[in-house]
């Protein structure tokens, strides 16, 4: 009997055209009884309805749209929550820019099996090649200028997955929560192969890691966010853990209508762009604060940006060190990921980059 097999993405904010690549080579399929289990982790609204209208297209698709987008970033959640919605016994995860050759969900109900997990290579296309996805193609015909291993595609079966409570969600934005599934599979005794097939192609785009230096509206980076995670997932290697420390669950979410508390904060803040006024608010106020839902406003006070204080750094004369709204989101995020991930909260940058408006239910 062929297995069945429900391919999961999980995507924010990505465009449309780049889907419906991704989609059409697994409409092209040669045979293979499979589902795609599409999470939409909180993408701007006209996003969404695009998404929706395109998922619709297609009879394999079931379409979950997350109202999340107050939330950061976080892969491996919209993954587990799509693991926990999959209706078949094997899954596959797959990525938005993944093209994939006719023959694959043929070798997938070839390899699935129960005391195993399947990794596989991808091939990198450049930016020219990639046009070619967008017209008539063969596969054969598409070129990639080099060939990766550890890529995040993994084929398991979802009773695998569950067992080891899935990806880790301390990983947020991007960066090693593949490769710290992949060594947690192991830990619980599970055999990983390594398949030789090139069945896959990954459509170009600008890297991410080049964009957490800048504070970008409505896509927040933190930096040396990859650095951390990578750090996170050496840890548990070193620890042989196989189910994710302080993770409750799997794709756990605070109801919808505690999310609606933060728009009536008990207590509402303004702090400055000074540091010692950001790091003891931080360490020491928002701690103060426990059982109240609290609204701060991070904003750049105008005379960090004034010839005074300009003129005052420039003749080494003494003056509150003041910090970029940048270096606040940094700071502020970290505080999120190491402390309050799990709580209720809404994250939000202002247009203007010079204001960050952060609530949390203590």
């Amino acid at each position: 009997m062929q297995e069945r097999i429900s391919v999961i993405y999980a995507n924010r904010n990505r465009d449309v055209k780049r889907i419906k690549a991704s989609l059409d080579s697994l409409q092209r399929q040669s045979a293979g009884d499979f589902e795609v289990v599409f999470v939409d982790y909180g993408s701007e609204a006209a996003l969404v309805e695009g998404y929706r209208e395109l998922l619709n297209s297609y009879n394999f698709s079931v379409f979950f749209p997350l109202e999340v987008s107050h939330l950061l970033w976080n892969k491996s959640k919209a993954l587990n929550y799509g693991i926990k919605k999959a209706n078949f016994p094997f899954i596959f995860i797959a990525d938005v820019d993944l093209i994939f050759h006719s023959q694959a969900l043929s070798l997938f109900t070839r390899l699935a099996a129960d005391d195993k997990f399947f990794l596989f290579p991808l091939g990198y296309l450049s930016k020219k090649e990639s046009q070619k996805i967008f017209c008539n193609y063969k596969f054969a015909d598409l070129k990639p200028q080099r060939i990766g291993k550890v890529n995040g595609m993994i084929l398991a079966a979802k009773e695998v997955l569950l067992k080891v409570n899935g990806l880790d969600e301390f990983f947020h934005f991007y960066g090693a929560e593949d490769e710290d599934l992949f060594a947690r599979l192991e830990n619980a005794g599970y055999k990983k192969e390594e398949v030789g097939e090139e069945f896959f192609l990954h459509n170009w785009h600008k890297s991410f890691s080049g964009s957490e230096d800048k504070l970008l509206t409505g896509n927040p980076r933190v930096k040396n966010i990859m650095r951390i995670n990578q750090r996170h997932f050496l840890q548990n290697r070193k620890m042989k853990i196989i189910e994710p420390l302080r993770q409750q669950g799997m794709a756990e979410f605070v109801e919808s209508h505690k999310e609606h508390l933060l728009r009536n904060p008990d207590l509402s803040f303004k702090v400055a762009n000074i540091l010692a006024h950001v790091e003891h608010f931080l360490g020491e106020e928002l701690p103060q604060c426990a059982g109240k839902v609290v609204n701060i406003e991070f904003y750049e006070d105008p005379f960090f940006t004034s010839m005074k204080y300009w003129l005052k750094k420039k003749l080494g004369k003494q003056t509150q060190p003041y910090i970029s709204i940048k270096q606040v989101n940094d700071m502020l995020l970290k505080e999120i990921l190491f402390r309050y991930k799990d709580y209720n909260y809404s994250f939000k940058m202002g247009e203007d980059g010079k204001t960050i408006e952060f609530s949390i239910q203590m």
